[in-house]
């Protein structure tokens, strides 16, 4: 069982990165925040869960993903699709399905441009560049 220390802790550490996620999955900071204090009222309640952190990413995901499809479509800003960006989105744990709803194209084309972005990817590494 965690102690209320444990959980500051697990905030202190783990916070950022995952309003990060958060931010990155919904568009919308006041969402990304939402889903993240979410995520740590859950570990509340599931204190005896044996890796902690996994359940606040996966919760925070979740979360995110539920905020996306609440937030008014007048609110969401338009996402350029790009290759980096769908990498960028897969990353942070996005699947193919997830992807293809953001962005309203078909999943055999977020597999074509996830392909595409690898490859850019690997280039610019190679090349040493970003």
């Amino acid at each position: 069982m965690l102690d209320p220390q444990a959980i500051v802790d697990l905030y202190d550490r783990h916070a950022a990165r995952l309003y990060a996620l958060a931010l990155r999955i919904t568009g919308n900071s006041v969402a990304a925040g939402d889903a993240v204090e979410g995520a740590f009222r859950e570990l509340g309640r599931n204190s005896d869960v044996r890796y902690p952190a996994t359940l606040l990413i996966h919760a925070t995901r979740t979360r995110a993903l539920a905020q996306q499809t609440r937030t008014p479509s007048a609110a969401v800003i338009p996402r350029e699709v790009t290759p980096r960006r769908l990498v960028e989105d897969a990353w942070y744990g996005m699947t193919v399905s997830d992807l293809a709803t953001s962005y309203s194209i078909s999943e055999a084309k977020v597999r074509g441009m996830l392909r595409d972005g690898m490859a850019q990817l690997r280039s610019q590494s190679a090349a040493g560049t970003k």
